[in-house]
C-alpha cells in the first residue's frame, strides 16, 4: 500500500556525517544520485564538472548525477554532512548548485537520526529531505528576486547580530528607522514581525549549537547573550516545547565516516 504521507517525486538514498583530521581531499566521482554536502568545520574544495568550488563552514553544495566531481585542495579538520537522493520524476524548481549560507543545519542531524533508527520512519525521512530542499529552493529564489532590498538587507542584518539581547529598537537605531518602520518593512518581506525574527534566528542557532556541539547548556546560553542559563532554558521551552538537553538527546542516532 502505497504511504500518502511519502512526496513521490524524489528518493532518499543514503545519507551519514563525514569527519577527518588529518590532511584529506574529495575523491574522484561520478554518481548516478544528487549529493548535498554541508560543512561543518574546515574547508571542501571541489572540481565539480570545471566548475571550481570552495564550501566552508556554514555553507552548502549541490552535486548532480552524471557530473564528474574530485577535491582540487587538500585541507585539514574536514567534517560535513552528506545526503545523496533520487528525482524519480520531474526537475529540481532551481539552478542554484551553491549556498554560502543554509541557516538550517539542524535538519541534517535530525535526517541522520530517522534514517540509523531500527526501523526506519521513511514517512519521516522523506519529510525532512522535503524541508531541507525547500530551504534551499526558498534561498535560490529569495536571491533571484528580492521582494524588498531594504526589507532584505535588514532581515539579514538581524540574522547576523542575532542574540537574546538584540531588540528592534537596536535594529531600527542602527538603520535610522522607527522601531514601526522596521517591524512593517519585516513583516511584508518575512511574514513576521522583527521580534520574531529575532527570536527565530535565535533559535535556530540554539537548535545548531546544541544538535552539533559539545557544547554545555550553560556555555550555549552565554553563547547567544542570555543572562542565565535558566533563561536561555525557558525562551528554549518557549518556543520548541521541550527542554534543550531533551531536545539534544532525541537525535542520538547518527551515521559517521572518515574516509
Amino acid at each position: 500500500m502505497t504511504n500518502i504521507l511519502l512526496n513521490p517525486h524524489f528518493s532518499f538514498s543514503y545519507a551519514g556525517r563525514f569527519f577527518c583530521e588529518e590532511a584529506w581531499i574529495h575523491p574522484r566521482r561520478t554518481e548516478e544520485t544528487y549529493e548535498i554536502i554541508y560543512v561543518t568545520d574546515g574547508d571542501v574544495y571541489m572540481n565539480d564538472g570545471g566548475v571550481e568550488r570552495h564550501a566552508a563552514p556554514g555553507q552548502l553544495m549541490l552535486l548532480c548525477p552524471g557530473v564528474e566531481h574530485s577535491g582540487s585542495r587538500q585541507s585539514t579538520g574536514v567534517s560535513f554532512y552528506w545526503v545523496h537522493f533520487w528525482l524519480t520524476e520531474g526537475v529540481l524548481p532551481f539552478d542554484q548548485r551553491f549556498f554560502p549560507r543554509f541557516d538550517h543545519a539542524y535538519l541534517f542531524r535530525e535526517l541522520l537520526h530517522y534514517v540509523h533508527l531500527p526501523v526506519r520512519p521513511d514517512y519521516l525521512v522523506n519529510a525532512l529531505l522535503a524541508e531541507i530542499l525547500s530551504q534551499m529552493c526558498f534561498e535560490a529564489c529569495s536571491r533571484v528576486c528580492p521582494a524588498n532590498p531594504l526589507a532584505g538587507e535588514i532581515g539579514e542584518w538581524i540574522r547576523a547580530n542575532a542574540s537574546a539581547t538584540l531588540t528592534v529598537r537596536h535594529t531600527a537605531q542602527h538603520f535610522r528607522l522607527s522601531p514601526d518602520h522596521v517591524s512593517r518593512l519585516v513583516r511584508q518581506q518575512y511574514g513576521i514581525g522583527a521580534k520574531a525574527l529575532i527570536d527565530r534566528f535565535v533559535l535556530l542557532q540554539a537548535r545548531e549549537l546544541l544538535l552539533n556541539t559539545g557544547l554545555y547548556v550553560k556555555e550555549i546560553a552565554h553563547r547567544l547573550g542570555f543572562a542565565s542559563d535558566n533563561a536561555f532554558v525557558g525562551f528554549f521551552k518557549y518556543h520548541e516545547g521541550v527542554f534543550p538537553s531533551e531536545y539534544r538527546s532525541r537525535y542520538t542516532h547518527i551515521h559517521i565516516n572518515n574516509h
